[in-house]
Parts: C-alpha cells; structure tokens; sequence
C-alpha cells in the first residue's frame, strides 16, 4: 500500500498569496502599536541608564559649586577629623553616631591618594557624591510607582535642585547620608517587592546611625513591611522581624559607642546622652512661630536666595541664566494656562499604598517640627522625598505636564543665580573672609583665649590652623596673646577685668554689623 504525500506550498510562493496580517500578529504589524511598543521599550532601557546619567550630572554640578556659607556643625565635625590621630571614641557623637568615622575614613582615603585637602572639602566631597545617589534612588522610587520617564525625571530633578537641598548639598553635615539611606529602606519597602524586613531593618539602622532624627521614619517603614504581603501570619511577622532587628541594632550601637566613649554601662547617663542637644537650641514653643516658621520651611525647601546676592557678581554667563529664567518662567506660565488639564484622580492599588506611606511619612515629621525647633529648616530635608511623591501622585492626574520641565528649570536656575552661585564665593560670606584675613595677621603659634565654646571661634580657629586656642580659666594671659569675643565679655563682666582690658589692648581686630559680631584684640 504506497503511501501518499501532501505537499502544502506556503501562500508566499503562490500568485493568491494573502498577505493581510493575521489576528495573532495583528498588534505587531499594526503601525501604532508597532511604535508603541518601541517606544516602551526604549523607556525600559532608559529607566536602567537614568539613574547613572542622573548621579553623574548632579554631582558634577554639586562638585564645581561647593557652598563657602558653611554649616556650623560641619566646621566642628571637621575639626574633630583633624585632631584624630586614628578612629577612636572622640569622634562619636550622641545625634549622629557614625557620621565621624566615615568622614574620618573619607578624608584619609582622599589623602591617601594625593589629595591635599582638608577634612572640610572631603567632607564636601562625600556629601556631593551622597546627594547624588539620593537622587538616583528617588529616581527609582519615582519610575517603579508613577511608570512615567517624563515625570519621574523632572520629580528627581526638582528634588536636586531644590534650594535647601542643593545648599546642604555642597555642605558637611549629617542629613545628606541619613536621608539616603531612608530613601533605600522606603525603596526596599515598596509594594510590590519582595519583603526584605531584615535588610530594611539595618539600612534604617544605619539612617538613624548617620543622624538621630530618622528614627521619625520607623513606624512608617514598619507599616510598609507589614502591607508588604498578602498573608495576615507573614505581614506581622515581616513587621516584628523589622521591629525587633531595628531596636537590637540601635540599642547595641548606642551602648557599645557609649561605653567606648565613656567607659561605663550607667543606664541613665546612656539616656541623658542618647537625647542631648546643643545647649544653643532654642526649644521654647510658641504657637504663633511655629506656625509661621512651618510655613516659611515648606517655601524655603524650595526656593532659596535673594536677588541682590549677585551684586558684584554679574558677568555674560550669569546674564545668559537669568534670561534663561525669564523665559522658563514665561513658558512655565502660557503652559500652566493653555495645557493643564486636571482630570479624576485614580490610582493603582500600589499607589494607593505608595500614597499612604508618604502621608505617614510627611505627617510624622511635620507634627515633630511643629514642636520641635521649627525654625530649623534643614530638619525638613528628612520628609523632602515624600513631598515630591506625593507631588508626583497628583501630577499622576494631569493630562498634559510639559509645564512639569519648564517649573523645574526655573526653579533649579532661580536657585543657582540667587543662592548656590553666590554662596560659592568666598566674599558673600563675611566671617570667612574674616577669618581668612587673620591669617596675615596670626604667625603660627599664636594664643588665643576663649571664654565660650561657639560657632564663630569654630569657624576662625578651623581657618586659622596654625594657632593656639585655649579656654580662659584664670587671670594668667600669655604676653602677645589675643581675645576672642567671649572672652572679652567675660573680662568685661567684672569692674577689675574692664578695667586690665582698658591699659592692656594692643591691637582690635574686628567684624561687627547687624547679623555678626566677631572681635579679637591683642594683649601686653
């Protein structure tokens, strides 16, 4: 029995061929969902790469404007670097534990390689590379929530850019590392990802380690474990795994530090040490102020500068930024009115939650800060992420955003012209400028007397190296030996000590106006 063979010739070789597409491969072929498709693609491959073009910009412009209007506490945790032969229990400190060591270790790396710079610009330096990141993870946070390029990079950017940001920034201080290391545990805690409660319980760790004003964002990270799972047993025992971890690292930390600082396990000093404070805080409430002062920080987080600060330093480029200004601003404003369209505001299930988080987030902190020193505006750098999520969740709702990048352009150039630029320069900020001059005038070796721990000796001791700094305890001055401000006024508070000031000043440096008072005078 022969077998009989079927030859079926595919349609592209016959004259009838059909070649209308079909209903499987339909989407493929047609255009418009060919070029979206495209287009989604191209996004996803950009989302990988944002984050480091993202880092590599802002860090570089973070780089070539280091602020010269320096924070108080960097002056001192500089200084404290510099006088540590080794890592040792003098560089701990109660607010902000670790923030020492890793500057410590930043500064003699840098040195290690040849940079001869001091442990202020490292601190600089580390801090710019920092805020950098910050910005990458937001970033990330943004992208995996609002699932737009467009908005999620212009967010990212505004947060960058934003004034008190930018400024601190450039600075040495301890927010910049803590905040990131909040923005990776909120990261870690995003619905949708896998619960890593123990992961998120040390990046929190070390948030609080780098500055004490993070443990705020404990209850928020605990909830967003919880709602991380979909089953009841799981979710209370991802948020006590979280919990628990969390308070062991803390606890052991603080008490190892303590004892290597102190050399004693008393339980109550470890908690008068664990809530100290500057003694210069000023913690009195009032109502009124801390109304005002709450309003005026969520503005200054923002917008930051004065026009006049240019003054004196105006030049082509600057004149080109300002008319950049001048026509973001315009194009901002005919965007705003042709083009916004709000429409319902609907979110996913996870931006629901996202949005939840972030409520917790931005609440907690500005219920803290209404009682607690709101005039300070750089504590509000610890809920500045959750406002730009929860300013991206309602943009979430507006048809078209291109206004977005115009506002964002604006407000990065407004910020540069009027507060970061002239902040760079050394001129704009007068008790540096003083502080430096007295380098001509103080040979190395030079005594000075203090009656007073404060920011402004800090400040004229750090750029004055070569000196002697000692505290005024007795009537026994050196010969030569000059006054610091304090220390006059404490001669000053007795009738005989006026009057040894009166028949033993040589010489009187001094910096006095309305906003500083600093005075030296040399005495024989």
């Amino acid at each position: 029995m022969g077998l009989r063979m079927r030859v079926v010739i595919p349609p592209i070789f016959t004259a009838k061929a059909d070649y209308r597409p079909i209903p499987e491969h339909r989407g493929y072929y047609d255009n418009r969902t060919y070029y979206r498709s495209m287009l989604r693609l191209t996004m996803d491959s950009r989302s990988h790469i944002a984050p480091l073009i993202l880092f590599s910009l802002t860090a570089v412009i973070y780089l070539l404007f280091p602020t010269r209007v320096y924070y108080w506490d960097g002056i001192v945790f500089a200084q404290a670097i510099e006088d540590a032969s080794r890592l040792s229990p003098a560089l701990v400190h109660p607010n902000h534990l670790i923030y020492n060591f890793a500057g410590y270790i930043f500064y003699k790396l840098l040195r290690a390689l040849g940079a001869d710079i001091r442990a202020l610009t490292a601190l600089q330096i580390l801090n710019s590379l920092l805020s950098a990141l910050c910005a990458g993870v937001l970033f990330s946070i943004l992208s995996s929530m609002l699932r737009s390029f467009y908005l999620s990079i212009c967010l990212a950017l505004l947060f960058a850019f934003s004034a008190t940001w930018w400024k601190f920034s450039t600075d040495a201080n301890a927010y910049i590392p803590s905040v990131l290391f909040l923005l990776i545990s909120f990261y870690l805690v995003l619905p949708g990802k896998k619960p890593r409660p123990l992961l998120t319980a040390f990046t929190f760790f070390l948030s609080m380690a780098f500055h004490q004003l993070a443990v705020l964002m404990f209850p928020v990270l605990a909830l967003g474990v919880y709602l991380q799972d979909v089953t009841l047993t799981r979710q209370a025992l991802n948020a006590v795994y979280f919990c628990v971890a969390a308070a062991v690292l803390i606890f052991a930390a603080y008490a190892g530090l303590f004892y290597l600082a102190t050399g004693t396990f008393d339980v109550a000093r470890l908690m008068r040490w664990t809530v100290s404070y500057s003694p210069d805080a000023d913690t009195k409430f009032n109502l009124w102020s801390s109304l005002q002062y709450s309003l005026r920080g969520q503005i200054r987080l923002f917008f930051g500068g004065r026009i006049n600060s240019l003054r004196g330093l105006v030049n082509p480029p600057i004149v080109v930024l300002l008319l950049c200004l001048v026509a973001a601003i315009l194009f901002f404003i005919f965007n705003l009115v042709q083009n916004l369209r709000p429409s319902k505001l609907r979110l996913a299930t996870r931006q629901k939650t996202v949005l939840l988080l972030s409520l917790l987030w931005t609440g907690v902190y500005v219920s803290f800060l209404f009682f607690w020193l709101p005039q300070n505006t750089f504590y509000r750098l610890f809920y500045l992420p959750a406002l730009i999520i929860l300013l991206g969740l309602a943009l979430a709702s507006i048809r078209n955003t291109r206004a977005l990048a115009a506002f964002v352009i604006a407000v990065a150039l407004a910020n540069f012209l009027f507060l970061i630029y002239p902040s760079s320069h050394v001129e704009k900020y007068p008790p540096l400028a003083f502080a430096l001059q007295m380098n001509d005038e103080w040979p190395a070796g030079t005594a000075i007397y203090y009656g007073a721990e404060n920011s402004d000796e800090d400040l004229v001791r750090y750029f004055n190296p070569g000196t002697r700094w000692q505290l005024l305890r007795s009537s026994t001055i050196e010969s030569g030996a000059w006054l610091e401000t304090t220390a006059i006024d404490q001669l000053r508070s007795t009738p005989e000590g006026a009057r040894w000031l009166d028949t033993h000043t040589h010489k009187e440096r001094e910096l006095s106006d309305s906003a500083y008072r600093i005075r030296f005078v040399q005495v024989y």
